[in-house]
């Protein structure tokens, strides 16, 4: 699948607005988490700025989404696979390394003991 630089343009910003409005964040709030300027937020979400991978990093940090996750433009955005995502992330703040690896390693755990009940 091929788009050009506007359908890009556009995908991403409606990602970002989605994953804005999914955290019930301001554009105020996501711009201030992300370090960029409100005006320019908006101007993503519509589309109308093309951003540079950098930007797009300080807005999947605002989110507290892997950049992955917002570049993945042909992707449908699924609320309660990003807010468990998001929650995890948010308990893990503040936490060692080693403490978050540890975690991750039980969480690993715990899915592959659902996935062999089912």
């Amino acid at each position: 699948m091929q788009f050009d630089r506007e359908t890009i343009s556009y995908k991403i910003g409606e990602r970002i607005h989605d994953f804005r409005v999914q955290r019930k964040m301001s554009q105020e709030e996501l711009a201030l988490a992300s370090e960029i300027h409100p005006a320019y937020l908006g101007r993503l979400e519509r589309g109308e700025k093309c951003p540079t991978v950098d930007t797009l990093y300080k807005v999947s940090q605002g989110l507290k989404i892997p950049l992955s996750e917002l570049l993945n433009i042909t992707a449908e955005i699924n609320p309660s696979h990003t807010e468990a995502i998001q929650r995890i992330e948010t308990a893990l703040d503040g936490l060692s390394e080693k403490d978050a690896v540890d975690i991750a390693e039980i969480v690993e755990k715990i899915v592959a003991f659902r996935k062999s009940c089912f």
